[in-house]
């Protein structure tokens, strides 16, 4: 203090350069202070978000999970550097825990090896079911069952996921289109087609690789002049849980010269917006998907369709399905044709029921090589497109299939114009199981619910409902008495908090913010809270049990039950999905918060182990470091001229006061309150001014007493000691900013406040410390202010005598009301502290001061908004 007070000392009577230097230096930690907080509100909601997207399974794509993580990353490195630039070379360290953390966030994203690059072709011959990671189970399924069970497939050859590799990395592809799925970062049909576009674009315009077009010369000139079927054949296409059904396209009646352009086609498809909507909506990555391709013989077919061995919805379990059309199996898989159906019965190999459809048109190959859609007529319109005989071949071969694979087969076929049945295609078939005829009863509010929400419109914070014993924290000693299994109640969402969570039902909080740290903690629980809810500690505190519905934001007296199982939310419904899991891999160094005390030896740079544990340690170094004893600028400043504002100076940083000195004469050393622009001073001041201070409490000896113990042992009030400000009280003020240093008597005050349009970056802060009386009395002082500004979203830190109480994240009304109470309380709460002891006193100023603050709001003029917005 000794040192500080004779800096201040020099600084104010001192050489300008220095009053200057002192000014640039303060403004420049304000901003930086202003900045980290706008920093650290975009980084939890940023949290909030990625950890809604984990909660409901379906986050949007890995590309969008990846751009979050960044965003989280960038928004901390920002707190970092403006917590440094506050303090330089004291918190240094953070940055090297930052860049661990990124680490592995960045290995959290990483996927399964690689390995070394394989062949880019492989002949059909000489794969088998084992090689499907390189060919895709299209391909490897054909060779398996040609080679297992002697079924009839095309010719022909794959293209690897080895080739596909080598393309994307041999030309920069893979970089390139992660580049553009970030920039066209889209949910939109629009959207995702303008991405579909470009990528095809950045496609097309890549050379093939030399070795992969040789390769492919070769597989078609081994064939001979034939047409192709050239096919997509991507990893996880065809799976049980992925089918694809229709997303990738397939070139038909390919020639050898036009291979490698079709392959290009077929890779552009994986990126359509259709494909990207099922990767998306499938919960698969986008960045590890691989396109093999399967180049087969086209089959000049005279009839082709599909063999489904069990009723796809569930059903009769003994029918093989078998459909049919005319020409080529297209028509039946793309469902531009009716077709034929014949119901084969399993155990008999017999048809049972056959349904002959009315079919307009077929597709065939032209000699060209062409498609062609022709319309059928003269009666080929009704006649069958395969005879029964053909029906119970096709039924027999995808029984074996089955019985081969051990599940249900989807099997695309052909017939030749030699009779020959050709398996194009073989899949595992996901049936459904049979509804069940239970009926499971509506909820709604039954009448014993009904009636009985005690509070309702709360904002839910984390999804769900849960009952239990409420149990009201406000202190320390409450956290240690916290039960197994009740329903949090707090005033105010503070981070300290978490550690209750594992053992709460649920929680509620008056005050906090659904973005918070708290809020991002219970929805990691899975624990249903709101936070949100206005009158929640009187209204609850002392009702026994309530439930607390998550989902619509209501608290019910008494345990529904009903309610509880169904919001219920198993962990089973979180889908375990690739993006899923690299979700929650990220997560884990983004979103668990360990630093709750401030006071523990971890709170620390080196204890910091996830992004959210660096947001929580910046904001409350900065919140130290901007209060810390230290300059404060006077340069420039101008005395506030009226009857009562003779101990206040101005000191305007840019854009605070009117330009043409508007007020008393002698502008240069003289202001006028009438000539302050900054809104949040006007609140302030209005606040200071609007209640006349009724002095100082009626004497009692053991008051005196205590006063007079205090000030004998505190050196700072020795006569003709200075006090932090010299003699005066110091307003700093922008168009949007006020920082008022202020000591009354024994007792000291920062209030500091940012209203400008943007939520993000608003907040008003207060520091109040000290007084005449026993530090036990000072402390209750202390308490009773905190439990004022509790109550109005503050939240409040008491060490000893000293407040520290922050609101933050609100509108500009918000806190202009939150400086006019400052003011309030800066003015009344003087030389209280001599009459804490007496516990009717302390209702008194309670009753008081709350009676006060409410007539005080209700009179707050509307010009301070109008001088806000004017600013």
């Amino acid at each position: 203090m000794k040192t500080a007070l004779k800096t201040l000392f020099h600084f104010i009577h001192g050489n300008p350069e220095g009053k200057r230097e002192a000014v640039e230096n303060f403004l420049n930690k304000s901003e930086d202070f202003r900045l980290l907080l706008a920093a650290n509100g975009k980084a939890l909601e940023l949290m909030a978000e990625m950890t809604d997207a984990a909660r409901s399974g379906h986050p949007s794509g890995i590309t969008r999970v990846r751009a979050y993580s960044v965003m989280v990353a960038s928004s901390v490195r920002q707190m970092i550097e403006r917590l440094c630039r506050m303090a330089p070379g004291k918190y240094d360290g953070l940055r090297d825990v930052f860049n661990g953390i990124v680490r592995d966030m960045d290995q959290a994203f990483a996927g399964p090896s690689k390995g070394p690059l394989g062949p880019p072709v492989v002949r059909m011959r000489d794969l088998r079911a084992i090689d499907l990671p390189e060919t895709g189970s299209k391909v490897a399924l054909l060779a398996e069952i040609r080679a297992e069970l002697g079924a009839v497939v095309p010719r022909g050859f794959a293209i690897t996921a080895s080739a596909f590799r080598l393309f994307m990395e041999e030309t920069g592809l893979d970089d390139e289109i992660n580049r553009l799925i970030q920039i066209h970062d889209g949910t939109t049909l629009e959207e995702l087609n303008d991405l579909a576009q470009s990528i095809r674009q950045a496609i097309d315009l890549a050379p093939m690789p030399r070795e992969l077009e040789e390769a492919v010369r070769e597989q078609c000139a081994r064939l001979g002049d034939i047409r192709f079927a050239v096919r997509s054949s991507a990893l996880g296409e065809d799976s049980e849980q992925t089918g694809f059904a229709g997303q990738f396209i397939s070139k038909l009646g390919v020639k050898p010269a036009q291979v490698t352009d079709a392959y290009r086609a077929v890779i552009s498809s994986m990126y359509s917006a259709t494909a990207i909507t099922y990767v998306r909506n499938r919960g698969l990555r986008e960045d590890e998907m691989v396109m093999a391709a399967g180049c087969m013989e086209m089959i000049d077919a005279v009839a082709g369709g599909v063999v489904y061995t069990r009723p796809p919805v569930g059903g009769d379990s003994d029918a093989v399905i078998v459909n049919a059309v005319p020409g080529l199996p297209c028509a039946v898989v793309d469902g531009s044709s009716m077709a034929d159906s014949f119901i084969v019965d399993r155990g008999t190999g017999r048809i049972r029921n056959r349904d002959i459809a009315d079919k307009e048109i077929r597709f065939v190959l032209t000699s060209g090589g062409k498609v062609r859609k022709e319309k059928l007529y003269g009666g080929k319109e009704l006649a069958p497109a395969i005879s029964d005989h053909d029906a119970e071949r096709l039924a027999a071969l995808a029984l074996r299939i089955e019985a081969h694979f051990g599940r249900p087969q989807d099997i695309e076929w052909a017939k030749d114009r030699d009779g020959l049945l050709v398996v194009l295609q073989c899949r595992p078939l996901t049936v459904c199981e049979d509804p069940s005829d239970s009926r499971t009863e509506a909820w709604s509010e039954d009448e014993e619910s009904r009636g009985l929400a005690i509070l309702s419109g709360c904002i839910p914070a984390s999804p769900g409902a849960a009952a239990g014993y409420v149990v009201k924290v406000e202190t320390e000693e409450d956290m240690f008495r916290f039960p197994d299994g009740a329903v949090l109640l707090a005033r105010n969402a503070r981070p300290q908090l978490s550690a209750l969570l594992p053992r709460a039902a649920a929680l509620v909080a008056e005050f906090g913010s659904s973005v918070g740290h708290l809020a991002n903690v219970a929805r990691e629980y899975a624990i249903p809270a709101l936070i949100g809810a206005p009158g929640a500690v009187e209204r609850l505190s002392g009702v026994g049990v309530i439930t607390v519905n998550g989902t619509n934001g209501t608290i019910y007296l008494g345990r529904r039950k009903r309610m509880i199982q169904r919001e219920a939310r198993p962990a089973a419904k979180v889908r375990t999905t690739d993006v899923g899991l690299a979700l929650e891999r990220v997560l884990k160094f983004i979103t668990p918060l360990g630093l709750t005390d401030p006071e523990s030896p971890e709170f620390r740079p080196e204890g910091c182990r996830s992004m959210h544990d660096i947001t929580r340690f910046c904001h409350e170094k900065a919140v130290s470091e901007m209060f810390a004893p230290g300059d404060r600028p006077v340069s420039g400043a101008r005395r506030l001229a009226g009857e009562r504002a003779m101990q206040y100076w101005l000191v305007d940083i840019g854009g605070g006061t009117s330009a043409d000195g508007e007020g008393p004469a002698d502008s240069r050393r003289n202001i006028g309150i009438e000539a302050v622009r900054s809104s949040p001073m006007r609140a302030l001041w209005y606040g200071m001014m609007a209640v006349p201070w009724e002095g100082p409490p009626p004497p009692r000896m053991d008051g005196f007493m205590s006063v007079m113990t205090s000030a004998a042992r505190n050196p700072a009030l020795e006569a003709g000691a200075r006090n932090d400000m010299g003699e005066r009280n110091y307003f700093i003020v922008g168009g949007r900013y006020c920082n008022l240093q202020s000591r009354f008597g024994f007792h000291f005050c920062t209030i500091e406040g940012f209203a400008g349009d943007d939520p993000n970056v608003n907040y008003a802060l207060f520091q109040f410390k000290g007084g005449g009386a026993s530090m036990d009395r000072r402390h209750l002082r202390s308490r009773l202010v905190a439990e004022i500004l509790e109550k109005r979203g503050f939240i409040a830190e008491i060490r000893e005598d000293a407040l520290f109480a922050r609101l933050e994240g609100v509108s500009r009304q918000a806190v202009e009301q939150a400086m006019a109470v400052l003011g309030y309380l800066l003015m009344h709460t003087r030389q209280i502290d001599m009459s804490m002891a007496d516990p009717s006193m302390v209702i008194r100023y309670r009753d008081k001061f709350e009676a006060d603050i409410e007539n005080l709001l209700e009179g707050l003029p509307g010009e301070l908004r109008e001088a806000g917005c004017a600013a």
